[in-house]
């Protein structure tokens, strides 16, 4: 009974000690030259970039990973019929890609706030995803009215930042990468 006593004893004041530690400790923070964030951290950045509360998304999963030699997260969720994936790094919650598929994510394709730190670049002299989609389809040939698009991506690819689209226009479908500062097209394909 004693032993027993005790344990809840220490039971009891561990978890206020844990309660008083959380209450000095605000919660993750992204901001430029920021702490590591954990997993919940990973899951508010890309929620927040999506512009999509936790109460919008479902089947959120956050899976810890390490890809280039870095400690990253990949946080997916689905909105509606478009899947939202992220990579973000640990070290610092830095956005490294986004990618969004889905039948037509055209519509959900709001502009990013992009975490990009590049030499002599930054996220403001960005083309942007509707710069993009503009340029793809001025050189397909196509208006917007009549294509679905499927993907957008944002990543790194050789050393340089990209935009990647897919859509379908009739039973075709097309695939760019386009470099998100220059909007030159570096990739064309067609199905």
């Amino acid at each position: 009974m004693r032993d027993q006593r005790l344990f809840i004893r220490k039971k009891v004041l561990t978890a206020g000690l844990l309660s008083i530690l959380a209450a000095f400790n605000p919660g993750p923070v992204w901001a430029a030259g920021a702490a590591a964030v954990d997993e919940t951290g990973a899951e508010e950045i890309a929620l927040a970039d999506a512009d999509i509360t936790a109460d919008q998304a479902d089947r959120l999963r956050t899976k810890a990973e390490r890809e280039d030699g870095e400690n990253v997260y990949e946080v997916t969720f689905l909105v509606g019929n478009v899947e939202y994936e992220y990579l973000i790094r640990e070290a610092d919650g830095k956005i490294l890609e986004w990618e969004m598929d889905g039948r037509d994510v055209g519509e959900a394709a709001a502009e990013k706030s992009l975490k990009v730190e590049t030499k002599d670049k930054t996220a403001d002299t960005l083309i942007g995803v509707e710069r993009a989609k503009e340029i793809v389809l001025s050189d397909a040939g196509l208006n917007a009215e009549d294509v679905s698009f499927s993907k957008i991506k944002f990543e790194e690819d050789d050393r340089v930042l990209v935009y990647e689209l897919e859509f379908y226009y009739e039973r075709q479908e097309f695939e760019y990468t386009i470099d998100a500062y220059t909007e030159e097209i570096y990739k064309m394909e067609r199905d």
